[in-house]
């Protein structure tokens, strides 16, 4: 029987079924307290999102957020280093696809919201620090997780080979390295190598 078009279920309990399944998928596992920092990272966008752009996304580029947390009071820097970690986390989860057509690209945003989490995971006192420092150390890896719940929830029936095969290229993604084989593609040199220097 086909799934129902409406689902009787809050954003939370969505994105719990599929970041569980993504986890599954890409044999990931992680502490409870950064699953459910996962899944409602990606309710906050629904909630946040219904109007219009991503969710949590203004329009100052990352790297001047990153200048802005930098000078700011100690309690205002974690607020604006986490929304930077934040932002990134989505937009390379969600986004990937198109951070790859234009100036602001993945491997970037992947960078600076890793090392926004990390400079957050220093800062004294703060009891979740373990979450941040976990959220940088493996920022790509929870990309790959977001990714894969972007694309089960996109609603298309054709996957972009040329798109996912510029993801690999630009990020040497081990993810995008085993949907490009599940297509009948295999990658044969390291992406960096693959590309004329």
């Amino acid at each position: 029987m086909a799934e129902p078009l409406v689902r009787d279920e809050t954003p939370v309990e969505f994105f719990r079924e599929q970041l569980e399944k993504a986890m599954d998928h890409q044999r990931v596992s992680t502490s409870a307290f950064t699953e459910y920092y996962l899944v409602n990272l990606l309710a906050r966008a629904v909630r946040r999102g219904l109007g219009g752009s991503a969710p949590d996304v203004d329009e100052t580029p990352l790297a001047l957020l990153y200048v802005e947390a930098v000078r700011a009071s100690r309690a205002e820097r974690a607020r604006l280093l986490q929304s930077l970690g934040d932002q990134a986390l989505f937009l390379s989860g969600f986004f990937a696809d198109s951070l790859s057509r234009r100036l602001l690209d993945l491997d970037y945003c992947r960078s600076l919201g890793g090392f926004a989490y990390a400079r957050l995971s220093r800062e004294a006192g703060r009891p979740t620090s373990p979450l941040f420092e976990e959220l940088a150390a493996r920022f790509v890896e929870f990309s790959d997780l977001l990714q894969e719940v972007s694309e089960a929830t996109r609603l298309n029936n054709v996957q972009s080979v040329v798109r996912l095969y510029e993801r690999w290229l630009q990020t040497g993604s081990k993810r995008a390295a085993q949907l490009l084989q599940a297509q009948g593609i295999a990658p044969m040199a390291a992406p960096r190598e693959a590309l004329p220097q």
